[in-house]
């Protein structure tokens, strides 16, 4: 092996910890907070007033280990570890609202609201439920962790004329300016932009990349991200789309 290879697989290598730090790091805190939350019901610390909002807190932080452990099995198995070969039909604002519903404490914390429009317009596809829910799922713990205190996360849902392809967008308001040259680089494995530097110490740097690699592989749709004003604005697309 000669020197570049061996700097290659030295560089590969510090990547592949780095990730791995991160992701402990994300996984203990949050398992942490639900054991401490389970402590408090147990000894009445938590009194029943506060019961409700508190489990469903810890909730949304299994939910979220959840999604990183889901993200780091897929990075690790491949395509497999989503879904069946079985396509079924999707009802596509069903699949955001699910998607969304996982964010609703951590949202509330930070005064970050995922509101979609025109959810009674029952626009449909046909993929992997369980996949196009986790793209979704990915996307807005990006924009809830690293949206501007007290913004909106605006969805969007409808069939473009012409292709009949279901388009979704979400459109959100970064807390610290995103550069350009992030915005390249956005959908790569392992990248992580300075807002999301600056906003959380550690990251995986998994989920949008997940997001594009399952758009293309599972649904051969796509993911792309503009600017939008102050925004990021975020377009899914999804072929074959109708509605009854």
């Amino acid at each position: 092996m000669d020197k570049d290879q061996n700097a290659t697989k030295s560089e590969d290598d510090e990547i592949d910890l780095t990730l791995l730090a991160n992701f402990t790091h994300q996984i203990i805190n949050p398992l942490n907070g639900v054991v401490g939350t389970l402590d408090n019901l147990i000894d009445g610390t938590i009194g029943p007033e506060r019961r409700e909002q508190r489990t469903a807190a810890a909730r949304a932080q299994l939910e979220n280990c959840i999604t990183l452990v889901r993200n780091l099995a897929y990075l690790a198995s491949g395509q497999s570890a989503f879904s069946s070969t079985v396509e079924r039909k999707i009802v596509v604002p069903q699949v955001i609202i699910e998607a969304a519903m996982f964010y609703q404490e951590e949202g509330k914390r930070r005064k970050v609201s995922i509101d979609l429009e025109n959810r009674e317009v029952q626009n449909k596809v046909i993929g992997h439920p369980e996949t196009l829910k986790q793209v979704l799922m990915n996307l807005f713990d990006n924009c809830i962790k690293y949206s501007r205190f007290g913004s909106q996360v605006l969805v969007r849902q409808w069939i473009q004329n012409g292709t009949s392809e279901a388009v979704i967008t979400v459109r959100s308001f970064p807390e610290h300016e995103v550069s350009n040259e992030d915005l390249k680089s956005i959908f790569e494995l392992g990248f992580r932009g300075s807002n999301a530097k600056q906003m959380v110490a550690s990251g995986t740097g998994l989920g949008l990349h997940i997001c594009n690699h399952l758009l293309k592989t599972k649904h051969n749709g796509s993911i792309s991200v503009q600017r939008d004003g102050d925004a990021l604005l975020f377009t899914l697309k999804l072929p074959g789309a109708w509605r009854d």
